[in-house]
């Protein structure tokens, strides 16, 4: 008769252990399901759309870069542009000069070139010479014009004009915001048809989809663009505006306020406010990195200002596509989402380990009769350490492979529709994406075995016989630890805590990464309240006007009937950091401003000046310090000592006396960049007027996020309850199965339930409460300082505001999941039986 193999034993025990405990370990998996699933469809959600953002580049002929002039370029300009090289600035200011000067002579000494003429002609030559030799010089400082690593970039240019119009969305003769009308193209930045179609008519518009559902616009529904009337026939994608960004220098996109439009040609003659003279460009080389797009980005901008100059016109703006946040600001914040998801699911995997390893370490120690039998009768320890492993392998595995399945299928359409409320994008198609197995796999299925690993085989270091008599400390303490001389009761509570202190202390671990995603969900919306509220407080008047030039056409200064209208100066500078060249404001002032209200600012030595308080909060400035800032596009720079803060100025700014900035910046001795109102002024022509920043402008920014993100804190403020809940249960279940002989032993004595529950649960909940306490300090200072990192990768600033509510919220989210908890521990304490003592007496 042929031998059967004996099977190992052990085998049959986790199944024993699964149905046995089976509650557990379904809150376990159904935790990691949950968050593993809503990863994994991040992972394939952004592997997807990030797949379709870079096709589009191509498919719909994304430009790599633009540029805006102050007039229309004639056909030679563009020309001389497009081959990618610098023009020959200092012969441009030779043949000025000279034509200037022989048109001066000619005045004086008539037509006739005679021997005077000849000899004045010489003179004066000589002196504009060395004139020209210094402009030349600074030219050739502020272009680089002899840089010797530059290479010509040839491109190709097209017209992409744009008006920058009202919007009335739902016709009630009032502005809903701004839209920017572009022209149809088959040429360059086209955009994808989401729903309906493209503009066919003079009286047709499509406009952007986000914006649209935003605001509720839909396919046939009529708006009023510009005091015109068009029907809306469909709603778009613009390859350019991933995200509706107004201004390249605006931390947040606005989808309620600014939207994008396509118009016929005729459709936008229709229209009224002047033309913005902007121009796209795309490389003939097509570049494969960013590094790549950086250089050939700043050899082309060399040799567009020597054009520029050439040809007498002026640059107005210059935004490369790689620096553009329209374009870049969706994919980054797709990349940035998934490496955080990565990151919290990780540590999510080794809190849920070491919960495990806890809950094995207990196991171990209640079994070591039977595992020091089971090593006398041969078992190795490799079989043992197998056998507690198996467990929480088994369940992360399991998860695993459910969450993946959810999240190719709900959770990828879950995240696909918060994306779609947020950003621009075109259609995509699901990708099959490795890494996202591997990440939500294999790496919690690593973390698992690992961390377990670790506390089960320094478990399995003691003798069969050390086992066998329950000896598993590796420490032997000759006395018990010395408690005050409290009353016995609280002395007893005392030594539970200590008894239990490894718990506690994974339990703190676990509420601080809680209070951390409290502190984002309670702090964000506590954030924009504040800013909101406080808004009026950080504008220096109701209106700014930027002027295009302080003179009309007919060089008379451009003035305002306005009584309390103020004339100031602007202009822009740089910050320059690792991550990004922050563009600061630089005002200057009348000395008695009465909207800039800067004491003594008008006495400020040489170079020393006022910044905003949200410039010295984010670059940690203080007075006394000395901060750089460089010119944009020229290779110049400043340096300013800073004599004191501003708090009525939400952008990063600096503030100087308005006749310092003119020195500076060589402006004449009246010239002025715009006005500062209370009131608006209507008397300035529109054509004059380059923009107007009002408190729009200043809200656009906590309004969207709010609309983006408000009702998602609320469900995240409850995800965090449930996860605080969660952990909580499975470590006070581990405290109290730890505990069960000495429960059942208070039981025997007299000990009602009641009484033994103020004993164990009240020793958690004094413990649970105080570190609810630190995790919320905790959470609190992480998230302002992760928010600080995360403003450093954008312009401008505002800072993480946690009002004293907050505080209170995140504290009383996490005991609500412990109250809910103390319901399930003395159901459990309940259930402990009298005898359970007398079966485990050694």
């Amino acid at each position: 008769m042929k031998n059967k193999k004996i099977k190992n034993p052990l085998k049959k025990r986790i199944s024993r252990e699964f149905f046995g405990d089976w509650k557990k370990y379904l809150v376990v998996a159904l935790f990691l399901i949950l968050t593993i699933g809503f990863v994994s469809g991040m992972y394939v959600a952004n592997g997807s759309m990030m797949q379709a953002a870079t096709e589009s580049v191509t498919k719909y002929k994304r430009e790599d870069g633009h540029f805006e002039l102050k007039k229309k370029a004639d056909k030679d300009l563009l020309e001389a542009i497009e081959t990618g090289e610098k023009a020959d600035v200092k012969q441009y200011y030779t043949d000025k000069a000279k034509k200037e000067l022989e048109e001066k002579l000619e005045e004086t000494f008539g037509t006739e070139h005679n021997e005077m003429y000849q000899m004045a002609y010489d003179e004066a030559w000589k002196e504009v010479s060395d004139k020209i030799d210094k402009e030349y010089k600074e030219a050739e400082e502020d272009y680089e014009l002899n840089d010797p690593d530059f290479k010509a970039e040839k491109v190709n240019v097209y017209e992409d004009f744009f008006r920058n119009e009202s919007e009335d969305h739902d016709n009630d003769g009032r502005s809903d915001g701004t839209i920017r009308v572009y022209a149809k193209t088959d040429d360059v930045n086209l955009a994808c048809v989401l729903d309906g179609a493209l503009p066919e008519t003079e009286n047709e518009i499509a406009v952007d989809r986000m914006h649209a559902d935003n605001v509720g616009i839909t396919v046939g529904d009529t708006i009023t663009v510009g005091g015109e009337t068009y029907t809306v026939t469909g709603l778009i994608a613009y390859v350019n505006y991933a995200t509706l960004h107004e201004k390249t220098t605006d931390l947040m996109f606005d989808a309620l306020k600014f939207n994008v439009g396509m118009v016929t040609d005729e459709g936008f003659d229709r229209l009224k406010e002047s033309i913005h003279y902007a121009y796209a460009w795309r490389c003939e080389d097509r570049k494969e990195t960013e590094q790549e797009e950086k250089n050939a980005s700043d050899d082309f901008l060399k040799a567009l200002l020597t054009q520029t100059v050439v040809y007498e016109d002026e640059m107005e703006d210059y935004v490369p596509a790689y620096a553009n946040p329209a374009i870049t600001f969706a994919t980054d914040d797709m990349s940035s989402d998934e490496a955080m998801g990565g990151v919290l699911l990780d540590i999510l995997i080794v809190i849920i380990a070491f919960i495990f390893a806890i809950t094995i370490s207990n196991t171990i120690t209640k079994e070591s009769s039977a595992i020091g039998t089971l090593r006398a009768s041969g078992y190795t320890k490799g079989e043992l350490i197998a056998h507690y492993i198996s467990t929480p392998v088994i369940v992360t595995f399991v998860a695993a492979i459910v969450g993946n399945l959810l999240g190719y299928t709900v959770f990828k359409n879950v995240v696909v529709s918060m994306y779609y409320s947020s950003y621009s994008l075109p259609a995509y198609e699901t990708i099959w994406n490795a890494e996202a197995f591997l990440k939500t796999t294999l790496i919690p299925v690593c973390l698992m075995v690992i961390v377990n690993l670790i506390v089960i085989v320094r478990m399995m270091q003691h003798t069969p016989l050390q086992f066998l008599r329950h000896d598993l400390k590796k420490t032997k303490r000759k006395k018990a630890m010395r408690l005050p001389k409290w009353k016995f009761i609280n002395r007893f509570r005392l030594r539970i805590i200590f008894q239990n202190l490894p718990n506690y202390i994974i339990l703190l671990a676990g509420i601080s990464f809680i209070m951390v995603m409290l502190a984002m969900a309670v702090g964000m919306p506590s954030t924009l309240d504040y800013y909101q509220d406080h808004v009026t407080e950080l504008m220096f008047s109701k209106y700014q006007y930027i002027l295009k030039s302080y003179q009309d056409e007919d060089k008379n200064v451009i003035d305002t009937k306005v009584k309390d209208a103020e004339r100031f100066c602007l202009t822009s500078l740089q910050k320059k950091g690792n991550s990004i060249d922050e563009e600061i404001s630089v005002y200057g002032v009348e000395p008695d401003s009465k909207y800039v209200k800067i004491k003594d600012i008008d006495d400020l030595k040489e170079n020393t000046v006022y910044i905003s308080d949200s410039f010295a909060e984010k670059y940690d400035l203080a007075v006394g310090d000395t901060v750089d800032l460089d010119e944009k596009y020229e290779n110049k720079q400043y340096h300013f000592k800073i004599a004191g803060t501003y708090d009525r100025s939400q952008s990063i700014a600096v503030f100087m006396p308005v006749e310092r900035f003119r020195e500076m910046f060589d402006y004449d001795d009246e010239e002025f960049t715009g006005y500062l109102s209370d009131r608006e002024i209507t008397d300035i022509s529109k054509d004059d007027i380059a923009t107007v920043i009002t408190e729009r402008d200043i809200t656009k920014m906590s309004d969207q996020l709010d609309h983006t993100m408000g009702s998602m804190m609320q469900y995240f403020q409850i995800l965090c309850v449930l996860l605080s809940t969660v952990l909580i249960y499975l470590l006070t279940k581990i405290i109290i199965e730890k505990n069960e002989n000495a429960i059942s032993m208070t039981k025997i004595l007299g000990y009602d339930n009641k009484e033994i529950a103020s004993l164990y649960l009240m020793s958690t909940t004094i413990v649970v409460v105080i570190e609810a306490a630190l995790g919320t300090l905790i959470g609190v200072s992480v998230m302002k300082l992760a928010w600080k990192i995360i403003m450093f990768s954008y312009s401008g600033w505002f800072a993480f505001v946690m009002q004293s509510v907050g505080y209170l919220q995140m504290f009383g989210f996490v005991l609500i999941g412990y109250l809910i908890v103390l319901f399930f521990d003395f159901g459990r304490i309940k259930r402990i039986p009298m005898d359970e003592a007398l079966k485990n007496v050694e």
